[in-house]
């Protein structure tokens, strides 16, 4: 049932500034046909927004930044009381996004920050610790080889902060504390499926037996990964595959012996964050500069104490 006008939920923790059903709000998605995790958040803020509410529009770029761009234009026209923005770029939506601040308009950033030029004109920032789950990963993988042997990587796409933080962190972490782990290859599969069972099957053709581990960026590029593996003819095991943001495909693939960890990510809570927040910040009432949603990490020694993921 939406929440009535005049109620205030208990997690706003301050006084309404106008009713719930007459508060305006925009969401727009980086790109939820891409995969399973973006769907699910964009069904969920759709889901949420309606429970509560909210007069709200989910609207999906298809990851191109001119059509965002546009987006946060029209509802700055529109006069919004608050935008939620998962970005589809970091530097390029940054003009869109203080022209959104300088009209008074709060923008909340999801899942993956803007540039950092761009962080002056946004209100807060809501979503996983990117920079914590390649840590994670990375522990879970030099763990898992015992500290020795070859990993080659697949990544996010270019230069969008998330690929440059579970890169990068992944890459400090694994050179800290497990130096006699070599990176072989790392290249990109741009947060698809196939591509990532194609890059693998070049790592294959080009490394064969060299290679004892695998980092993906993300669960779905795992699962493109394990399947290069099992074309290859390897057992489950055989080769360590460990990936962020874990789908329910690789929580059946950590039971199964085919991937080895990741960490939990729920789109559903990470959805509900930003609204929350933009809720809030929509009623002047101050949040955290940057909240984070929980990420476990997830092997085969707890996988059972988690519930499958339904995206």
């Amino acid at each position: 049932m939406p929440a009535r006008a005049a109620e205030a939920p208990d997690w706003l923790g301050g006084e309404l500034k106008k009713p719930l059903s007459e508060t305006r709000i925009g969401i727009t998605v980086l790109y939820p046909g891409s995969n399973a995790y973006q769907a699910k958040y964009a069904e969920a803020a759709e889901q949420y927004t309606r429970e509560l509410g909210l007069k709200a529009t989910v609207m999906d770029p298809q990851g191109d930044p001119a059509t965002q761009f546009n987006q946060i234009q029209d509802m700055v026209s529109k006069n919004l009381d608050a935008i939620v923005l998962w970005p589809t770029s970091q530097n390029a939506l940054i003009p869109a996004v203080r022209q959104a601040s300088r009209a008074g308009i709060p923008v909340i950033t999801s899942n993956s920050p803007i540039g950092e030029a761009g962080r002056r004109y946004i209100k807060a920032h809501t979503g996983p610790d990117d920079c914590a789950q390649a840590r994670q990963a990375a522990e879970i993988l030099g763990d898992a080889l015992n500290g020795e042997g070859n990993i080659v990587v697949v990544e996010g796409t270019p230069g969008y902060s998330v690929s440059i933080l579970r890169k990068n962190c992944f890459m400090d972490r694994m050179e800290d504390a497990y130096p006699n782990i070599q990176i072989l290859a790392s290249q990109t599969a741009e947060w698809n499926r196939e591509k990532a069972q194609t890059v693998m099957e070049t790592y294959l053709t080009k490394f064969g037996d060299k290679i004892d581990g695998v980092y993906a960026f993300d669960d779905g590029m795992g699962l493109g990964v394990i399947s290069a593996l099992q074309g290859a003819g390897k057992k489950p095991g055989e080769v360590k595959v460990v990936t962020c943001n874990l789908f329910g495909e690789g929580w059946d693939a950590i039971k199964a012996g085919w991937e080895t960890g990741s960490n939990k990510q729920s789109p559903i809570d990470d959805a509900i964050l930003a609204i929350q927040t933009a809720v809030k910040v929509a009623n002047g009432i101050e949040v955290p500069a940057i909240d984070t949603i929980e990420t476990p990490k997830i092997t085969a020694e707890n996988v059972e104490q988690f519930e499958r993921p339904t995206w």
